[in-house]
């Protein structure tokens, strides 16, 4: 009975290594810490290039982020200079200048005999 209840290895398909001397392999402690300490330090490194990964992608994502942001505002201020362009252009027409000039400062135009030419020269 005590038999019967014994897991036997083989039976699951699965057979135990064995020394050239014909008793099971069986694997030192500390052989067994040092192959954990490995797979760990494999899982961490793993874990840690994710990390950086993951990292990267969100920067970069951050970063197209403030492009598209600039990007609306540099159209926003060529809008704005082309608006400030145009009025530049029309406040300085001599049109509007004559007409700030009759209308705001009480200018009028010279009469016939208010206006003469001077010439100047170093001779004479």
């Amino acid at each position: 009975m005590l038999e019967a209840r014994k897991i036997n290895p083989t039976a699951a398909g699965y057979p135990l290594p064995q020394h050239p001397a014909g008793r099971p392999y069986s694997i030192p402690q500390a052989e067994r810490r040092r192959r954990k300490v490995q797979l760990l330090l494999i899982l961490a490194t793993c874990l840690m290039l994710a990390l950086v990964v993951v990292a990267q992608y969100s920067h970069l994502v951050i970063l197209n982020y403030r492009i598209s942001g600039a990007r609306s505002d540099l159209k926003v201020m060529q809008e704005q200079v082309r608006v400030l362009e145009l009025e530049a252009a029309s406040l300085g027409s001599l049109h509007r200048v004559e007409q700030f000039a009759r209308d705001e400062l009480g200018m009028v135009d010279p009469e016939i005999g208010q206006l003469r030419v001077l010439s100047a020269s170093r001779g004479e």
